[in-house]
């Protein structure tokens, strides 16, 4: 399952949220699990993955 990272912009911490593809799809509203604040933005960042195929 994905992880996504946010930042809550009301208590400045980062978090990281769970979601499957669908949910994410879906747009779920995500609140901040420091200080249950909803003004959270997602932050960009980079991912990589391994296949057992060659090249």
């Amino acid at each position: 399952m994905p992880a996504y990272e946010y930042h809550c912009n009301t208590c400045g911490k980062d978090f990281v949220v769970f979601l499957s593809l669908k949910e994410f799809e879906a747009n779920p509203k995500v609140s901040c699990e420091h200080c249950r604040g909803d003004n959270v933005t997602k932050k960009l960042t980079a991912f990589f993955t391994k296949t057992s195929k060659k090249s």
